[in-house]
């Protein structure tokens, strides 16, 4: 039992963090860290100790969880034969190892998934 009420703490207490971490993310532009953590009554030491150990839970919760990659459908109308890319002009864009070219054709909504796509992929 004292090991359960021992992480149902650290959980609450890292839970806390977190939210501290938040707000002092979304401060006003041009306040320091120091400034905010001196309004909030921590240190900045002590606001930077809770920052490391909330990614450190964040990371060993992540690195638990089990990723599968999928095959991610490409429009048909993004993709020209090989023979015919270097004659068209356009725009060469160059993401985690894609190439996606660009042309006055291609509609805006499609380069912007494309590119939300290819930024997350490895």
């Amino acid at each position: 039992m004292n090991s359960t009420t021992s992480l149902v703490a650290r959980q609450y207490r890292l839970n806390q963090w977190a939210e501290q971490i938040r707000d002092c993310q979304n401060r006003p532009d041009g306040m320091a860290v120091s400034e905010w953590c001196s309004l909030h009554g921590i240190t900045k030491a002590n606001y930077y100790y809770r920052l490391k150990q909330v990614r450190k839970a964040c990371l060993e919760t992540v690195s638990q969880e089990k990723f599968t990659q999928s095959i991610v459908p490409v429009p048909q109308e993004i993709m020209a034969p090989a023979a015919e890319a270097p004659s068209v002009s356009g725009l060469d864009i160059s993401v985690n190892r894609f190439c996606i070219h660009v042309t006055e054709s291609t509609s805006p909504e499609l380069l912007a998934r494309v590119l939300k796509v290819a930024a997350h992929a490895e």
